[in-house]
């Protein structure tokens, strides 16, 4: 065992190459989900005697302190900030296009780039005087067919 290895604390965020700020204390998730089939045999029943990998999800869960218009864009999916005004609407089924995330820890361990990432959570900005204005945001890696097969969702260097 080596303690040096155990691990604790936030990190900063960048997306597409803007840094979006402070984050609560509740911080970054990145959450791995592998969608894994399990090949059956007749001979052995419900035990599974292979696996194979369909797919994989991998998000970001993020809670963001700094409530300004680039991270409202950032976070709305299909918001679009300009002029000093984030725009929601339009028609349904336009392109959302995903942003490059940087998770950089700050005791410099490893960061998590993910190459092609978009907001896919529901996001609820409260006015209370009780609660801080927060975003509170999941974003979702998609394949980026121009990076190399084995890297195409992300990687973590």
């Amino acid at each position: 065992m080596d303690a040096a290895n155990f691990k604790i604390g936030a990190g900063s965020l960048s997306i597409a190459g803007n840094d979006v700020g402070g984050t609560t204390e509740e911080g970054m998730v990145v959450h791995y989900e592998p969608d894994v089939h399990l090949h059956k045999s007749g001979q052995f029943g419900n035990t599974p005697v292979k696996a194979s990998l369909l797919g994989q999800l991998v998000t970001l869960e993020v809670w963001l302190a700094e409530n300004v218009l680039d991270n409202i864009e950032y976070a709305f999916a299909g918001a679009v900030h300009e002029a000093g005004i984030v725009k929601f609407g339009g028609i349904a089924g336009r392109e959302i296009v995903g942003k490059e995330l940087i998770m950089t820890p700050f005791d410099l361990t490893p960061s998590w780039h993910f190459r092609n990432a978009v907001p896919t959570s529901a996001i609820d900005t409260n006015y209370k005087v009780n609660d801080e204005r927060i975003i509170h945001v999941t974003f979702t890696a998609m394949v980026d067919p121009t990076a190399p097969e084995d890297e195409n969702l992300g990687y973590l260097s």
